[in-house]
């Protein structure tokens, strides 16, 4: 029995003054007030005693002199202390029924004992019911970043109270003012709805919070010897923060993108070393991962199947209860590990799957074939897997990082290198393919590069659906290789400010007057705003000879072609009116 249990423990010898301060012992103590175990001189339980049963004793006695074996209700319900709470509930009924109790309306505290029957742990009754009701709950995000906001904002949207939590004061600030610094199509309405109202922001762990959902970044490098690493100070911050916080009964969900078994083997011990309680028994654990799409998150939040993995059954459920508030599906899946490899297999997938177009036209390049067109072909009225179109890259947060976690788990099961690291290799490879491309085309055209004023479109990482995200953004990365190879580079997006571009050091310029003196102009991301350009006012206002390079397949390259002389580049093939 721990130190703190005993300060609610008597004897069956002990007066009843003894049983009267153990029924005042302070709740600040993290002990159940109103309660005094009963035990013999081994620790094993024997009964309880409540105010109620002091005050029946006295009627019965009118006598305080009593002795807790007088007062206390004998073979009170235990339950094994391994047993989950799902098991509790479905065991209560028999327990009630062997006391002719019919009833649970006066139960308020159920006892947890070890093989021996020794008390080591009081639960509130009312903590196995909260898994089953979620809305009332206060629901702590940690990690304010796209994904953390996102789904912070759509909670409290269903009436969920909701604070957030960042270590950064500034978008904290951002967002009590009623400010976002996400773009996401109707989410600043609905901060402006719910700030103050469901939806609070903060530096500071807030007090009373009932499920914890972890949202914090996960980024990887390459160490010394080139092995991907996770850098896990921002989970272990957030895992030390909620085991410092959390109570029985709570709910920890992981949504932060991981390598197998981080939930199990780094979280959860994390959490039970601060707090002293134990995942799958006194606190729920779940894994249940973000999947939605930059540009139409608050949709894809409420439309998506939300799949959820857990420490245990009980688990799973409690967070079923959660989710099922925003989607109808929800997805259950056998464990922790099942959940973490699931967000691991979408996003890799498609990373590869990208790598194999991207990789047919580096090859159609040295032919001058119209990659575009030929996969277009390939694809037109064949019943079986359709081939996506290739790009200059594949960028964003996800897809640049995902298939390296993946491959970090290999490495750990000493796989040689993977498909994960192939294609993501492939991808990457597309950024020098692009720039070097460029930099031939302009030799070509007579133009001394290192004179050649170059303008880059759609920093963002993706334009459809239109995102203002530059992380990871494969037009900057393409941008800093051509960066010191040309005289000049100036950007533009349709949804990145300008700001935003300076933060990454690129001269931000407007259209159409950011065409004016370039002798390249690149098309990085497919925003449907770069379709409706005249391209005869674009090609007209640059400098003679220029050069457009359409990443996206945005244009008609005879439209291009017949507005000067110029030179138009598709992503595998080169047409010139020079």
């Amino acid at each position: 029995m721990n130190n703190k249990l005993k300060q609610i423990c008597a004897t069956l010898d002990s007066p009843l003054s003894e049983v009267l301060e153990k029924l005042n012992v302070s709740s600040n103590d993290g002990l159940p007030g109103g309660i005094c175990l009963v035990v013999d001189h081994e620790g094993v339980l024997k009964g309880t005693i409540t105010d109620g049963d002091v005050r029946r004793a006295f009627l019965n006695n009118k006598s305080f002199d009593l002795e807790a074996k007088d007062v206390m209700r004998e073979d009170p319900i235990a339950f094994d202390e391994d047993y989950s709470y799902q098991e509790i509930l479905d065991q209560l009924p028999q327990e009630l029924t062997k006391r002719n109790r019919a009833s649970n309306k006066f139960l308020g505290k159920l006892i947890l004992v070890d093989s021996q029957r020794k008390p080591v742990k009081i639960l509130n009754y009312h903590q196995l019911w909260e898994q089953r009701v979620a809305t009332h709950r206060h629901v702590v995000v940690i990690g304010l970043g796209y994904v953390g906001l996102t789904l912070a904002l759509v909670l409290a949207d269903e009436g969920f109270m909701v604070t957030g939590v960042d270590i950064d004061e500034k978008r904290v600030n951002t967002l009590n003012s009623g400010e976002s610094y996400v773009h996401e199509i109707g989410l600043h309405e609905m901060l402006r709805e719910q700030i103050h109202k469901n939806f609070r922001a903060t530096t500071e762990m807030p007090e009373g919070g009932d499920v914890f959902i972890i949202s914090v970044g996960t980024p990887v490098k390459k160490d010394a010897t080139g092995k991907t690493v996770l850098i896990n100070d921002y989970l272990r911050d957030a895992s030390e923060l909620i085991g410092q916080h959390i109570k029985p009964g709570n709910l920890v969900i992981l949504r932060s993108t991981v390598p197998i078994g981080t939930s199990r083997d780094f979280v959860a011990p994390i959490i039970e070393r601060e707090s002293g309680l134990k995942a799958g028994r006194d606190f729920h654990l779940s894994f249940a991962p973000e999947r939605t799409a930059e540009g139409k998150a608050i949709q894809e939040l409420r439309e998506l199947p939300q799949l959820i993995g857990g420490i245990n059954t009980d688990s799973v459920e409690a967070t079923v209860a959660l989710f099922r508030e925003l989607t109808s599906m929800i997805v259950r899946v056998e464990s922790l590990e099942a959940a973490e490899m699931a967000k691991l297999v979408n996003n890799t997938f498609r990373d590869v799957v990208f790598s194999y177009a991207n990789h047919i036209a580096q090859i159609a390049s040295h032919f001058n074939i119209d990659v575009v067109a030929t996969i277009n072909a390939a694809n037109k009225g064949y019943p079986r897997d359709k081939v996506p179109l290739p790009s200059p890259g594949v960028g964003g947060p996800c897809l640049t990082k995902d298939p390296y976690i993946f491959a970090s788990v290999a490495e750990k099961l000493e796989f040689d290198t993977t498909l994960f690291e192939h294609g993501r290799r492939i991808n990457e490879s597309m950024h020098e393919f692009v720039a070097a491309s460029v930099i031939e085309q302009l030799e070509k055209s007579g133009k001394d590069p290192k004179e050649a004023n170059i303008l880059v479109c759609g920093l963002a990482f993706k334009g459809h659906p239109e995102t203002g995200d530059i992380r990871n953004s494969t037009a900057l990365d393409i941008l800093e290789l051509l960066r010191g190879r040309v005289k000049s580079i100036s950007g533009h997006d349709p949804v990145a400010t300008h700001e935003e571009l300076r933060e990454f050091n690129v001269e931000p310029v407007d259209l159409p007057t950011g065409f004016e003196n370039k002798d390249a102009v690149l098309f990085l991301n497919n925003h449907r705003s770069y379709t409706k350009l005249d391209v005869y006012e674009m090609v007209r206002a640059m400098n003679e000879k220029p050069l457009v390079y359409d990443g996206w397949h945005l244009f008609r390259h005879q439209e291009i072609l017949h507005a000067a002389p110029c030179t138009y580049m598709g992503i595998s093939f080169t047409h010139s009116s020079i």
